[in-house]
């Protein structure tokens, strides 16, 4: 789902990594980073700001990585090489960052801060691609009753990271009862069970 240029700013999650970037696409850009984003970087902590234009964003980008230049670190060695970026990583500079964003607020542009609520509301609004995709895969595997671990298929999962950041962020599907999905999660999830009761369909 493309948007606004954003300036994105992605703490990683225990550590004192700031990844800082633009992109149209901030959910697409986290996932490249790892299917389990919503783990791997602090959503509490990292933030979007709206720009006008790319080229606005852009300009912000650079602008930041001279001011900041002190606090230039390499990648985290968790981070894929496929997922580029590698020169927009930052060390120490989470509050000095906080402070730009927001004197641009103060000027009138638009933050999403923390970055929680703004995942929560795309994975809400992609609830429809979402069944899109499980129906691929029960077009695929067969019966979700029937489908092997997560961990021995790359199409899994991801379907089970998916389903995990549902969970995790409170964005479930309401019509999620897909015969055996809900146990098939129930047997593969890495985060805590989620409120509703497994429930099997003949």
């Amino acid at each position: 789902m493309r948007g606004p240029a954003c300036l994105y700013v992605l703490p990683c999650a225990n550590e004192d990594h700031v990844k800082l970037g633009i992109a149209g696409d901030p959910m697409t850009r986290m996932r490249a980073f790892s299917s389990r984003y919503f783990e791997f970087f602090d959503l509490d902590a990292g933030w979007l700001l709206e720009a006008g234009s790319e080229a606005e964003a852009r300009g912000w980008e650079t602008g930041l990585k001279r001011q900041l230049r002190a606090h230039a670190a390499p990648p985290p060695l968790r981070v894929p090489a496929r997922a580029g970026g590698r020169t927009e990583w930052l060390r120490g500079a989470a509050a000095l960052l906080a402070a730009w964003r927001d004197g641009q607020v103060a000027r009138g542009f638009v933050a999403h801060a923390p970055l929680r609520d703004w995942v929560r509301q795309r994975l809400i609004q992609a609830h429809e691609r979402w069944h899109h995709d499980v129906q691929a895969l029960l077009d695929r595997f067969g019966p979700a009753g029937d489908w092997p671990a997560a961990d021995g298929s790359t199409p899994l999962r991801q379907l089970r990271d998916a389903m995990d950041a549902q969970v995790l962020l409170d964005a479930r599907p309401p019509d999620d009862d897909i015969p055996g999905l809900r146990a098939w999660h129930a047997r593969n999830r890495l985060v805590a069970a989620p409120a509703w009761p497994v429930q099997e369909h003949a």
